[in-house]
């Protein structure tokens, strides 16, 4: 299911939730392609963006479904993902640095998005948010009319995903 909707703080976020099974990931990948058509995000910036979501969702392990929440800020896209049951996830992201040489989830996450951070959620599940920067074009969002328009229509709070 996806709702796009106008958050009251000026950001427009979309919020995704899909099985966890990779048949999936070209449905995810289409989302977060028109988010980058939206924010003029360049094609490498998007693919970085693209692995990062799908290594999460690999991670994800057994579980059934994930939320993906996409927020467009004044520098770029916020991503939530979550909530997630796996721990080992939270201890990846937040151990000790990896050694060199190996590819670890920190490791590709630090490569292919500016930041990224563990949140808890409600009953002890994670969400893991990542941050893409838009460089150097200003304000994110494309300025049109019918963009203002679309984004004034539904009104909804932050994501908990």
């Amino acid at each position: 299911m996806a709702d796009g909707s106008a958050n009251p703080g000026g950001a427009d976020m979309i919020e995704l939730t899909t099985p966890v099974d990779r048949a999936w990931d070209p449905v995810v990948r289409l989302v977060l392609g028109g988010i980058a058509d939206r924010i003029d995000l360049p094609f490498e910036e998007l693919d970085d963006l693209q692995l990062a979501v799908e290594r999460l969702r690999a991670e994800a392990g057994s579980q059934e479904s994930l939320k993906i929440a996409i927020e467009l800020t004044e520098r770029g896209v916020r991503v939530r993902l979550g909530p997630l049951r796996e721990r080992a996830i939270a201890e990846a992201l937040q151990g000790p640095a990896p050694a060199p040489g190996e590819l670890t989830l920190r490791r590709v996450l630090e490569t292919v998005v500016d930041s990224f951070g563990v949140e808890e959620a409600a009953g002890g599940e994670l969400v893991v948010r990542l941050e893409k920067r838009v460089r150097g074009s200003g304000s994110p969002s494309r300025s049109s009319e019918a963009g203002r328009r679309g984004s004034e229509r539904g009104a909804g709070g932050p994501a908990e995903v």
